[in-house]
């Protein structure tokens, strides 16, 4: 299954609207994700309407909770991007074989951001899942209405399959506690290259640790659900996702600059297999505010 999801202004070739019509017909098929709250930390998804209306000049989303009424004038940044991880929930947690198959489903999910000026000048976003048939009209559609505003994030660093036994760091011990009362926000500095990870939690996934290594050392340690945050030297780096397999991106890191990854899960045969995968600033942070600080340590003596 594929679907899209999207933080908003956003318009579609259905949503073209007719100069000659009384009022442009909503896409209703979508729906509008959010994080619940500061303490659950976890994203929720409801049904919604959205509108284009090119007369009004101002995109709509009809929804009880989180509804959207934004002039275009106020569409600051738009930026598309995706991602792939298992599909999760009860299915998976209830209903034998048949139901841990469904949930190990890989879906892609194509999200985009939106920032828009609220009328008191405050910055705000917003997001929706948006229908996969749609995508091409909606980037199409968003280009025009918003010009140099719409970006499409697309890296060219790609994770690759490594033996994990190959890592040099590979059995080492760490401790992982979730913090839910800090939630720290990356900062960069002018002379480290900030590389910030992201595990999002999928229901019913296995909660295993999930290791990042940069070249021959642990750097990182998530679980699903967590996420952490880096200073590295710049240089070349390999950079990997490790738990029941090991997923690498080789690529260089520069001082004063930022980079953003998804440490993704997906069901394996006693630990979460995992794939590193870098994305934009506004999904991985659009992730990280949903889920909880990762506070880990290196084990300096092994447990009995």
């Amino acid at each position: 299954m594929t679907r899209w999801f999207l933080v908003v202004t956003c318009a579609f070739g259905a949503l073209f609207i007719d100069r000659g019509q009384a009022a442009p017909a909503p896409l209703k098929d979508v729906k509008v994700a959010f994080n619940k709250s500061a303490t659950d930390r976890e994203l929720a998804e409801q049904d919604a309407e959205l509108t284009i209306d090119d007369q009004a000049r101002k995109v709509t989303v009809k929804n009880k909770e989180h509804p959207l009424d934004v002039a275009f004038e106020g569409v600051q940044k738009v930026v598309f991007d995706t991602s792939t991880h298992m599909r999760g929930g009860k299915l998976g947690l209830g209903f034998g074989l048949a139901g841990a198959a469904i949930s190990a489903h890989h879906v892609t999910d194509s999200w985009c951001y939106l920032e828009y000026r609220g009328p008191d000048g405050t910055v705000n976003s917003y997001m929706l899942i948006v229908p996969t048939d749609e995508s091409a009209a909606l980037l199409t559609r968003m280009q025009a209405l918003f010009g140099d505003k719409v970006v499409s994030a697309d890296f060219a660093e790609k994770p690759v399959e490594i033996e994990k036994d190959t890592l040099k760091d590979l059995k080492s011990k760490h401790d992982i506690t979730i913090d839910k009362s800090n939630h720290p926000t990356p900062e960069s500095k002018p002379d480290k290259a900030l590389v910030v990870v992201v595990c999002p939690k999928i229901p019913s996934s296995q909660s295993t640790q999930i290791k990042l290594h940069a070249n021959d050392q642990v750097v990182l340690v998530n679980r699903t659900g967590t996420y952490g945050f880096l200073h590295l030297d710049p240089g070349e780096y390999q950079l990997v996702s490790q738990s029941g397999n090991a997923s690498a991106i080789r690529m260089t890191l520069e001082a004063g600059k930022e980079y953003y990854f998804l440490q993704e899960t997906f069901m394996g045969s006693t630990k979460s297999n995992t794939q590193l995968t870098r994305h934009s600033k506004e999904l991985v942070m659009f992730q990280l505010n949903a889920s909880f600080h990762s506070d880990w340590k290196r084990q300096t003596e092994e447990k009995p």
